[in-house]
C-alpha cells in the first residue's frame, strides 16, 4: 500500500507540472500501473492520456497534458529502435529484454518489445535511443544491431480474437470466464482463488465481481477474452454476450 502512494504521489506531482510546464508525462507504465493511475485521476480534473508509441500498445506512458497549452510532439514521447539480426538466428521478446537489461537500462525507459517473424523492434524514451544503438551489439550468442526508425516503421502483427456468443445466468466474473474459456465452475472457482485471473490487468480474487463491457479478462496459461458485448436476455432471464478470446 505505501509503495503505490509513493507511485501515486509521483503522478500527482506530474500533474502539477504539467500546469506550470505545459505537460509532463512518466516513464512507461505496466497495464497495471497505468489502470491504477487513469483510476487516480478519475474524477479529477486532469487533462490526462496514455500512449506506447502505436495503437494497442501494452506498456504506455502516462501525459500530463495543460488544457491551455496545446498538443504534444509525439517524436518527444517515444523513439523506435529496430533490431536486426542473421535469418537463421531466432530472438525472442526475452532475448531481446535481457540484452537491454544487460546493459544496465531501466526497465520503465522501455516500452513494448515486438517480435514478429520478419520484424525485431523495441520503443524506449527517446533520451535513451542513441546509447542502445550505440551498446545493443549481442543477445546471447546472435550478434545484433539496433538503429532508430520513425515510428510510422513499426510492423505491428494484431491479433485478431475468436469471436464467441455465449448467454450467462449473471455478469459477475467467474461466470463470464467460465463462458469465454470453456471452463466448469469449480474449475473457474479455483484459478481465481489462486490469484491467476486479472480484470484489466489488475488481479480480481471476486468470484462475484460484476463484468462490464469492454473488461479485459486474462488467465495465467490460458489466454485473455474481452468482453464485447452485452446483448439482450432470454425467456429464461440469462443474458446474451459475445466475447472476444485471444491467445488459444
Amino acid at each position: 500500500m505505501e509503495q503505490n502512494n509513493y507511485f501515486l504521489g509521483r503522478m500527482d506531482d506530474l500533474a502539477k507540472k504539467a500546469l506550470k510546464a505545459g505537460y509532463a508525462m512518466s516513464r512507461f507504465l505496466t497495464p497495471a500501473e497505468a489502470r491504477s493511475v487513469a483510476e487516480h485521476f478519475k474524477y479529477k480534473r486532469t487533462a490526462l492520456s496514455f500512449d506506447g508509441g502505436y495503437e494497442d500498445a501494452e506498456r504506455v506512458r502516462a501525459l500530463f497534458l495543460n488544457p491551455d497549452w496545446g498538443q504534444c510532439n509525439r517524436t518527444e514521447l517515444f523513439a523506435a529502435l529496430k533490431i536486426d539480426f542473421r535469418q537463421q538466428d531466432t530472438l525472442g521478446h526475452r532475448d531481446i529484454l535481457g540484452a537491454l537489461m544487460a546493459l544496465g537500462i531501466e526497465r520503465d525507459t522501455l516500452g513494448d518489445i515486438i517480435c514478429n517473424e520478419d520484424f525485431t523492434a523495441v520503443i524506449c524514451i527517446p533520451e535513451m535511443s542513441e546509447y542502445i544503438s550505440e551498446n545493443l551489439k549481442q543477445a546471447g550468442r546472435v550478434g545484433i544491431r539496433a538503429h532508430e526508425i520513425g515510428l510510422d516503421e513499426l510492423l505491428i502483427e494484431r491479433e485478431e480474437p475468436q469471436i464467441k456468443t455465449a448467454t450467462v445466468a449473471s455478469l459477475r466474473l467467474d461466470a463470464v470466464l467460465s463462458a469465454a474459456f470453456g471452463l466448469s465452475r469449480s474449475k473457474t472457482a479455483e484459478l481465481i482463488a489462486a490469484n491467476k485471473v486479472s480484470i484489466n490487468h489488475l488481479p480480481c480474487i471476486q468470484p462475484t465481481k460484476e463484468l462490464i463491457e469492454g473488461d479485459l479478462l486474462s488467465v495465467r496459461g490460458l489466454g485473455r477474452a474481452r468482453l464485447l458485448e452485452i446483448g439482450g436476455t432470454s425467456r429464461k432471464g440469462r443474458v446474451f454476450l459475445q466475447i472476444g478470446v485471444y491467445g488459444r
